[in-house]
């Protein structure tokens, strides 16, 4: 991953012509609007989901964010840290749920200009900031703070475990690390693997359960419970890409038909991949406490 520095607030783009979606609503922040089908294909992985703006959640969606808000104790005094927060999901709707000021960041400059779009069209009085970062090396701005959101995204870094290791330095004393992990039971078929890598980026081994907590060795579970993906069928699928791409397309002024297509075939495709690599996966929803004085080690039985 390339080193990068926190980025400042890009300056309105000079082309204020910009399409709105509305009275009021915020300018589309992305210069790189795709003119042709090739380029939707074009772009990365990440840059894809910011062209849609996927709203994209942790295992369990809005329900891991209730368990994350009610047993780790978020409320409007808490500072939360999203670590690679794509387009603001985790962050966004926990500030909406309990009031909490919140910080992200992520590689992907597209993602976070995306973050700070949706910030301002769910709700500007929220205490939102995001900006570009690589987790692995740069420190976030605002810190220490009193929760870190990682959701899933551990598996998305070079080291995973390292990762872990530095996620304690951003909390403080009592912080909360906020997971939910994927996991296996046994190892995944050639098929899944594939998915795995060449859709999502992830490179590192999939992990066991035991495999998965071992990377928060250190930290104290005060909270876990573990659930097995509910698959959407197709029917579920159509609806999410339809209305995602057509509020995308509404946003960012897009009105060419094949255009409109193309990123409806590659969200459809991109979640039919993720129905089919999480047949086999389990994943859990974590609350774990960094209590300094002891961290790294560990004196009190998991369970």
């Amino acid at each position: 991953m390339t080193t990068t520095h926190p980025a400042p607030h890009p300056a309105p783009h000079p082309d204020d012509a910009r399409p709105r979606t509305g009275a009021g609503s915020p300018a589309w922040p992305l210069t790189r609007v795709p003119r042709t089908p090739a380029d939707v294909r074009a772009a990365g992985y990440t840059d894809f989901v910011a062209m849609v703006n996927q709203t994209n959640v942790p295992p369990g969606s809005h329900v891991t964010l209730s368990e994350w808000a009610a047993f780790g104790r978020v409320d409007s005094s808490s500072s939360v840290l999203e670590v690679a927060c794509t387009t603001g999901f985790s962050s966004r709707e926990l500030a909406r749920m309990t009031g909490c000021s919140a910080v992200g960041f992520d590689l992907s400059e597209d993602s976070v200009r995306i973050a700070r779009y949706n910030h301002q069209a769910v709700d500007p009085s929220l205490r939102l900031d995001y900006f570009t970062a690589d987790g692995a090396t740069a420190a976030p701005r605002g810190g220490p703070f009193t929760h870190v959101v990682v959701g899933a995204a551990l598996g998305f870094f070079p080291e995973p475990a390292a990762m872990a290791r530095r996620l304690s330095g951003f909390l403080t004393d009592g912080g909360h690390l906020l997971a939910s992990p994927f996991w296996a039971d046994r190892p995944l078929p050639p098929e899944a693997e594939a998915v795995r890598r060449e859709v999502f980026g992830i490179t590192s081994p999939m992990e066991t359960y035991k495999e998965a907590m071992a990377l928060y060795r250190g930290f104290d579970v005060m909270y876990e419970s573990r659930h097995e993906p509910v698959l959407e069928t197709e029917e579920e699928i159509a609806h999410y890409c339809t209305s995602t791409v057509d509020r995308a397309c509404a946003q960012s002024g897009i009105d060419d038909p094949a255009v409109r297509d193309e990123m409806t075939e590659r969200l459809t495709e991109i979640r039919r991949a993720s129905n089919l690599l999480r047949r086999h996966l389990r994943y859990s929803v974590l609350v774990l406490r960094h209590d300094r004085a002891s961290y790294p080690a560990r004196y009190v039985e998991l369970f």
